[in-house]
This record gives C-alpha cells, structure tokens and sequence, in this order.
C-alpha cells in the first residue's frame, strides 16, 4: 500500500460510503487525526495479560487536543477493536494518565511532553504530534506533508513498550525508526 492511498486506507472503514460519494467537504485535521488513531489500534498487538477479558474495553485517552478527542468520541461511539469496545477517555492537563491502552498527546512544549511520556508506563502505544517526539519515546508521531497527515514509526519504542505493530501498519508510514537494515 503507498502512501498516496494512505488516507483512503484510514477513512474507507471509517465513515459511511454516503458522505465520500457525495463529494462532502474535506475532513478537518482532528477529524483525520481520529480516524488514524481509530485504525491504529488494529494494528498493534499487546502482551498477554494486557486485557483480563475478551469484552474489556480498549481505552483510548487524548492530551491537550479537545478537536481529536471529540471527533475520535464520534468515531469510536458503538465501535469495538477486535472484541474490545472502543471508550475515549479526556486526559486532563496535570491529570495523572492510567488506563489506558492509546494515548495521543497533542502538540506541547517539549518540557511538558516529555513529563507526559515518561508518566506513561507499561503497554501503552503513545501517538503524538510534534517534530522529534520519537526520540523523546513516542511510538508513533504525526507530520504534516503538502498538507497532509502523514506518521512515523518507532520499532525501538514500540519494543520497549512491549507492543508489537503490524507490518501492514509500518508498510504504509512515512518513516520507520530502528528498523533493521
């Protein structure tokens, strides 16, 4: 899959075929955001023991981007990951941040995010939005290219974190950190 089909790939489950076949107007960027934080769920597998129960929710929790966080609410209302329903959880600013299996942090100074990736332990697969935020242990980051959303990988995070991502998820990012040569 290319990256020009990147975002047909994300949206196409996503919203009904009656809005894209009406020519609709463009999706914003929290929406788009949403979306691929959606999709990505699917495509990362967490260690055993991560869900006590087949049904337990996949939580999924937002940080400083309340657009994201309410388009990913309308997204993920009535929808599972697997067999996991799908809850959105509003991270507050200086809220602790347990619970959850995705984070997406928004954009934040680099002190700010650096406290609230070093919060976060264990099997969480932390999205964020903000130039060199894998270095700072994000597994997967947004860019923007020619006006597009675009992602990154981190295999050296996500390992740590011990999840591990598809590699249908990494054929289609932009860039992928700590893959063997």
């Amino acid at each position: 899959m290319r990256r020009r089909s990147l975002l047909r790939w994300v949206l196409g489950a996503l919203l009904p075929a009656a809005r894209r076949a009406h020519g609709q107007p463009p999706l914003s960027e929290s929406a788009v955001k949403a979306a691929f934080l959606f999709k990505f769920a699917s495509f990362v597998e967490w260690p055993a023991g991560v869900f006590q129960r087949p049904d337990q929710p996949l939580a999924m929790g937002v940080a400083g981007d309340e657009a994201v966080a309410a388009d990913l609410e309308q997204i993920a209302a009535g929808r599972h990951v697997d067999s996991h329903p799908v809850v959105v959880r509003r991270v507050p600013e200086n809220g602790p941040v347990t619970g959850v299996h995705v984070l997406y942090v928004g954009t934040q100074r680099e002190q700010r995010l650096r406290e609230n990736l070093a919060a976060v332990a264990g099997p969480v697969l932390l999205v964020t939005d903000q130039p060199d935020a894998l270095k700072l242990g994000s597994v997967l980051n947004f860019s923007h290219e020619d006006g597009r959303i675009r992602f990154a990988a981190s295999l050296t995070a996500a390992q740590a974190r011990r999840l591990k991502l598809s590699s249908r998820l990494l054929a289609v990012a932009q860039n992928v950190e700590g893959r063997a040569p």
